[in-house]
């Protein structure tokens, strides 16, 4: 009996042929073999890790090329320094006192400067008149000269300075 079953199924295999289709729909089999043919074609795509090691090490360099342009182009406008300056007591009134400031490092050119007055002492029974004046701005430093006048006295002045690259 079973080998009976065995040669009719085989007839009715060779009678049918291809078309012979499993599952519900008659097309399921199609688009099993397309969507397996659109995967191989995505695998294609895809990059070996060699191929992706070689874009990056590319990738890589092309930055590292780009940085030092950029550094060297605008690096002159990067690298603010700043720092502060104390110019202590003086008891003569109408007294100059003036004090060099190097920059830790020079500029490519002569900086941009600010410079503010942070803490100011003064005997209290006398007027306060200061002046503060830059002078000899350069690429390596700056004089501070601060000025006092009528019967001013000061003991102790603190400034904070920025310099940036123009």
């Amino acid at each position: 009996m079973k080998l009976v079953f065995i040669f009719i199924t085989v007839c009715i295999l060779s009678a049918v042929g291809d078309r012979l289709e499993f599952g519900s729909s008659p097309s399921s089999f199609n688009d099993m073999k397309k969507e397996a043919e659109a995967q191989k074609s995505e695998v294609a795509k895809l990059k070996s890790k060699g191929e992706m090691e070689i874009e990056f090490q590319a990738l890589k360099s092309e930055v590292s090329m780009l940085k030092t342009q950029v550094q060297h182009h605008y690096g002159h406008r990067l690298g603010c320094k700043s720092g502060t300056a104390q110019l202590g007591y003086s008891g003569k009134r109408n007294k100059s006192r003036v004090q060099y400031i190097p920059f830790h490092g020079t500029f490519h050119r002569t900086p941009a400067l600010v410079v503010g007055m942070t803490s100011l002492d003064t005997y209290r029974k006398k007027n306060v008149r200061i002046r503060t004046t830059v002078q000899h701005l350069t690429r390596y430093g700056f004089v501070l000269k601060i000025t006092s006048w009528g019967n001013s006295i000061t003991y102790n002045v603190v400034y904070t300075w920025m310099a940036c690259p123009k």
